[in-house]
């Protein structure tokens, strides 16, 4: 074992190996420290997790002396790297995270930030209080450059009874960084080339079960296409009978047949082996990804039933009131427009802009249909999907190519690019980010008008009044007569919010509208957000994996960021702007 260790080691290879026992190795690639956990006599159900989360660990089975392995080990990659930090992990019956190290190493810096980063942990039920003891860690060093610590953890994970899945999750992706951060600095004083950032410390090769758990999800979630299975394919008879009907109720809807069973997916989705990942950032995003399609899969089983709009409620949130004065402010201030002779655009002519536009993506191969099954443009599964009745005005063209195919679509490109299909078929609560940021691409291109910025802001008002219980027939008349939005416009955007009854997923374009304008004001970069369809609040897991080389930057770039007047709009975004700010004639006389 020793000899082969060494031989890779020196060959840059990984190293994966299983010892008698019930023990494991693990190295990445060579790198200046090693975690060292050794299995009790008597188990300690959950421990060696907080060690496997690392790029550099030694699972030693119990009972087995592996001084020598861990000194072969140390000693090569001391000579590889530089230096070597060797840590000792173990579990004790004390509410405090104890940091071992000679009296000798006391003044190492690494000490002191091992023990700032402990103590700033997120932790369940835990105030972390951290001690440095010179009592010495348990696997001294022999050598020079090789420091040696041992960290007592208490095991808030378990009972003398059970372990707590979540907390134990929550645990490994909190020290895992704690660790990182301490190889970061040892690294950073003790090593001739030392990394850019900790996070390039963490791992960067994945283990069968993410790579399995990771392709399974993107099969389910390409199973069924959830938005096309809530729209109504009666919308135009649906119209007729409202308002052949004098306005006073909602029109019945009517559904595609489903082609999946959600039970059966669900028994699928649940036999995924979520709990072998190892690595903490990829289990939080697949386990979210998992819980997300699940609701999906209630809210197909509850479709047209009253149990819907609550699955909704879970899934997509409601309109709290801040959002919703916000959008009663839009509707108050952007004047309603009146449609005149203004030039038009329809199905065919759309589409073929829109090829033109794909053109200039050599080797996407996104296709462009015109359909009579959608009633509003979309994108599924990477395919740009045209209404048959498209009628829009030739001035949004450009702004909904922008939206639709080069932000959705690019997005899904980049993210089919990526080693993780995830990323193409969405994490969970991608809806938000990317509704928000395609949204931000009309204004960008210069083609966010009142009348769009109106629409979003009446699809939140309908939202909630969905919520707060107004029948449908009532928020028709609300949204023509008190916020002046035409009479088909407002059935459209009602029928939008009641389908399946009642999908709540419509508040999000002005959320996420929101989401982005923050999110530019405090100086976010666009980059993390094309990798992929991803949520903003998973953009700090999404840079570390990049940083990782587990990801990589967008393979696309949008010509949205690039387009006529783009550097201007971006650089107003930066310096600060609400949803309101937004439209094209406020644009024209700042």
């Amino acid at each position: 074992m020793i000899d082969v260790v060494r031989e890779r080691l020196a060959a840059g290879k990984p190293i994966r190996r299983s010892l008698a026992g019930g023990g494991r190795l693990h190295i990445d690639r060579p790198l200046p420290f090693l975690c060292v956990y050794r299995t009790p006599t008597v188990p300690d159900p959950g421990a060696a997790d907080l060690v496997r989360a690392q790029a550099s660990y030694l699972i030693a089975p119990p009972g087995v002396d592996v001084t020598e392995l861990v000194s072969a080990i140390s000693s090569a990659l001391a000579q590889l790297c530089g230096a070597c930090l060797l840590l000792e992990l173990w579990t004790a019956d004390d509410p405090v995270m104890r940091i071992c190290v000679a009296e000798a190493d006391r003044a190492a810096t690494t000490i002191d930030e091992l023990a700032t980063a402990l103590g700033t942990l997120d932790l369940p039920g835990l105030t972390p209080r951290v001690e440095i003891s010179t009592a010495g860690a348990r696997l001294p060093a022999q050598e020079a450059g090789i420091l040696s610590i041992g960290l007592a953890v208490p095991p808030i994970y378990r009972s003398p009874r059970a372990v707590y899945p979540f907390v134990a999750r929550a645990l490994s992706r909190e020290l895992s960084h704690a660790l990182q951060r301490a190889f970061f600095e040892f690294a950073r004083v003790q090593t001739p080339v030392p990394p850019a950032h900790f996070h390039m410390l963490g791992r960067r090769r994945t283990v069968q079960a993410v790579r399995d758990s990771d392709r399974a999800l993107a099969e389910i979630s390409e199973s069924f296409d959830f938005l096309l299975a809530v729209t109504p394919i009666n919308a135009d008879a649906a119209w007729h009978e409202f308002s052949d009907g004098g306005r006073t109720r909602g029109p019945a809807l009517h559904y595609r047949m489903l082609e999946v069973d959600p039970a059966l997916v669900k028994r699928r989705l649940y036999d995924l082996p979520l709990e072998r990942l190892e690595d903490p950032a990829l289990a939080q995003l697949l386990h979210d990804k998992r819980r997300e399609l699940d609701r999906q899969l209630s809210l197909l089983e509850d479709r047209d039933t009253p149990r819907f709009l609550y699955g909704s409620l879970q899934l997509y949130g409601g309109v709290e009131d801040e959002l919703l004065a916000d959008a009663l402010e839009i509707l108050a201030v952007a004047p309603p427009t009146e449609a005149g002779g203004a030039a038009r655009c329809d199905a065919e002519a759309f589409a073929t802009r829109a090829r033109a536009e794909l053109a200039h993506y050599p080797g996407l191969s996104a296709r462009i249909l015109v359909r009579e099954d959608v009633n509003s443009l979309l994108v599924s599964h990477g395919d740009m999907l045209i209404p048959a009745k498209l009628d829009v005005p030739a001035h949004r063209v450009e702004a909904l190519l922008q939206h639709e195919l080069g932000t959705h679509v690019v997005t899904y490109a980049n993210g089919s690019a990526q080693a993780l299909r995830v990323f193409a078929v969405g994490l969970a609560g991608y809806e938000a980010l990317q509704e928000g940021l395609a949204t931000f691409a009309e204004f960008v291109v210069g083609g966010l008008d009142d009348a769009r910025l109106r629409l979003i802001a009446a699809r939140v008002v309908a939202v909630r009044r969905l919520i707060d219980g107004v029948p449908f027939a009532t928020v028709v008349a609300e949204l023509d007569e008190q916020h002046g939005l035409p009479l088909r416009a407002a059935f459209g955007v009602a029928l939008r919010v009641f389908r399946g009854g009642g999908l709540t997923k419509d508040a999000i374009y002005l959320r996420g509208l929101q989401q982005i304008l923050a999110y530019l004001h405090r100086g976010g970069d666009l980059s993390p957000l094309l990798v992929g369809k991803l949520a903003l609040e998973q953009v700090p897991i999404v840079e570390e994996l990049v940083r990782r080389e587990i990801l990589h930057g967008p393979a696309l770039l949008p010509r949205w960021i690039a387009a006529p007047g783009s550097e201007l709009r971006l650089a107003r975004a930066a310096a600060g702007l609400r949803v309101i700010d937004l439209s094209s004639p406020k644009e024209a006389t700042a």
